[in-house]
């Protein structure tokens, strides 16, 4: 890894309070020399990477309150992905896949639409998701240089990918409740939803649209019975809404372009996050033979992000994204 790039990771995940790192902390920590992290903070800086330098304090990253293609695209690890930016739009999901519908996917493999507002925010089964402005950050992410086999896989690797930008920017730990929401603090504050994009002459999913709202502040216009904000109100922390949306997109992908081990590791953490394991739970059937709801337990989530439950009668169903919808009275967690 070049010396800017590790110069731009220790600067995104540092957890000094007041986020600076010390050049010599930086040389040591790069094993180069002082004037090779000048040289590499410059670097960084012509590239739109803003970097304040402070005597005797080090070097830390400028939090504004830009939120644009401009402010998020200088944070990306992979240099390839290419954002595109809307302060207002129906949906990102949508938008994605309008994109797919006019070019080849391979040719938008790691595009990513951001949205500052959703007018017409999805979530699964047709729920609506809440999108209001300045509120939060509403992403879409398609993948396409794999083809699509289980897109439980790609929800889970991004509510882990979210669970981890969560803590890197704002040192928040959260939990995840099967398959596609992220709690902090019993309150739904992150949803994810994964779309399969089919080529009709085919028949195959050629790409995965992976769709991410997360709520930063509290807004009256949330259903407050489910859902809630990071914060409970504006605060300095709505300035990181590029650096969350970077960090969202970095972890992401980097669990999507893994190898094997990088992705089991992915589902250990998917599974040790879990708010369901242990917990008894109502399922909604949603295809299938089966028509009225019922109460089970939830045993374990599988490598392939299945959920193992034991029904009344003792015995074992494994359950799918796509066949069930999850319900429980009160979700609670220690931190």
């Amino acid at each position: 890894m070049a010396v800017k790039d590790l110069v731009f990771q220790i600067l995104t995940s540092t957890q000094n309070q007041d986020g600076f790192v010390s050049g010599e902390e930086l040389a040591n920590r790069c094993g180069v020399t002082r004037a090779s992290i000048w040289k590499a903070v410059e670097s960084l800086r012509r590239k739109g990477v803003k970097i304040e330098a402070v005597t005797n304090n080090g070097y830390r990253l400028i939090e504004d309150n830009s939120f644009d293609s401009q402010s998020i695209s200088p944070l990306l690890a992979d240099k390839s992905v290419n954002v595109i930016f809307f302060e207002t739009i129906d949906s990102t999901n949508i938008e994605a896949k309008r994109l797919l519908a006019e070019k080849d996917a391979r040719e938008l493999h790691k595009t990513v639409i951001v949205a500052a507002e959703q007018t017409a925010g999805r979530g699964r089964l047709g729920r609506k998701f809440v999108s209001p402005q300045k509120s939060g950050i509403y992403l879409s992410l398609i993948y396409s240089n794999r083809r699509v086999t289980n897109p439980a896989m790609y929800t889970a690797s991004a509510a882990v990918g979210v669970c981890r930008a969560l803590n890197k920017v704002f040192g928040i730990e959260s939990k995840i409740k099967w398959v596609n929401d992220i709690f902090v603090q019993n309150k739904k504050v992150s949803g994810i939803l994964t779309e399969g994009v089919t080529d009709f002459e085919t028949g195959m999913i050629e790409a995965a649209v992976i769709g991410i709202g997360i709520n930063i502040v509290n807004n009256p216009l949330l259903p407050q019975e489910v859902a809630g904000g990071l914060f409970s109100k504006e605060n300095d922390s709505c300035k990181k809404r590029s650096l969350l949306a970077a960090a969202v997109i970095n972890e992401t992908f980097a669990i999507l372009d893994g190898d094997e081990e990088v992705l089991k590791e992915s589902m250990r953490e998917y599974k040790e996050r879990s708010l369901l394991i242990g917990k008894s739970v109502e399922v909604t059937p949603v295809i299938g033979q089966m028509k009225n709801n019922y109460i089970c337990t939830v045993k374990d989530i599988t490598p392939d992000a299945g959920l193992l439950v034991m029904l009344e009668d003792g015995s074992e169903k494994i359950l799918q994204s796509g066949e069930v919808s999850i319900h429980s009275e009160k979700i609670c967690y220690n931190e």
